[in-house]
């Protein structure tokens, strides 16, 4: 065995994406392939451009792997990294046992990286390689895992947003989408986006970032929508450090009140319907 030290510390999607820890200071991570997208590209303008810490990604490849294993089964692209082992821990292990001084550094700093990767634009709203925008976690479209555009313009955004709800049999339904329509805010120019900024993205070392990981699904996405994606929706004791990077961010009170009311809309709860309904006639 090449690295007889390896030692398995992540699964998820049923083994689909898993990261060993090789014992040499090295991560190996595979996970389902991202048409066009490497994550060493989107290092390097990084890099280039920021001053956000990030890991050294030292090989890069895909493969095309049988996507059964008792054969027959349709090919799958597989892609594979092996990159530096970041020393320190995801935030959510230490945030409890921070200071307030410490607490304060480390939402001050990322802040700050959220405002230089806003300064990266695209006219597109899309992927990094500037192709379809894949949504994961259904920040933009109704369902997860769902991928749309490239978008030039706020109107074929609005169109893939509002794709089911537009052919709502319901005249209540289409009368609140015209409505909704005239609140959409303006998304361009894109901003280039982690898309996925949670506590166990962010490490922490000594009492500050060490590093911002997994940046897989970076893209370009509405100005408006990482301030909307980290909104809290309370204030709870363990959102703390949402609330404290929301009062750091550029605010998007209209996108964030203009996804409330879709997200609504889309949904089957008929009393958040008439909430959504409520809130357009205001």
């Amino acid at each position: 065995m090449l690295y007889p030290g390896a030692r398995l510390i992540y699964s998820r999607s049923h083994g689909a994406c898993q990261i060993f820890d090789l014992g040499n200071g090295h991560l190996y991570k595979f996970r389902p392939h991202r048409d066009g997208a490497y994550e060493s590209d989107i290092h390097a303008l990084i890099q280039s451009a920021t001053t956000i810490p990030i890991p050294t990604i030292f090989y890069e490849w895909v493969t095309v792997e049988d996507g059964d294993r008792g054969g027959g089964g349709r090919n799958v692209h597989v892609h594979h990294m092996v990159m530096e082992k970041i020393k320190g821990q995801p935030l959510h292990r230490v945030w409890g046992s921070l200071n307030p001084i410490n607490k304060g550094t480390i939402v001050l700093q990322l802040t700050t990286y959220l405002d230089e990767l806003r300064r990266i634009t695209s006219p597109n709203i899309s992927s990094f390689n500037g192709r379809a925008i894949q949504d994961e976690h259904g920040l933009l479209f109704e369902r997860e895992n769902t991928s749309g555009g490239p978008f030039p313009d706020n109107q074929s955004l609005w169109t893939a947003m509002t794709a089911h709800i537009r052919h709502s049999p319901s005249r209540t339904i289409q009368k609140a989408v015209i409505n909704l329509r005239a609140i959409m805010p303006d998304g361009f120019p894109a901003v280039l986006t982690h898309a996925d900024l949670h506590q166990g993205n962010i490490m922490i070392h000594e009492g500050n970032i060490a590093a911002i990981i997994d940046w897989e699904g970076a893209g370009f996405f509405p100005s408006w929508m990482e301030y909307v994606r980290y909104h809290p929706v309370s204030n709870a004791p363990e959102l703390e450090f949402d609330n404290l990077v929301v009062q750091g961010m550029e605010a998007y009170p209209v996108a964030k009140r203009f996804m409330a009311i879709l997200n609504a809309l889309r949904g089957s709860d008929r009393e958040m319907v008439e909430w959504a309904i409520r809130q357009l006639r205001r």
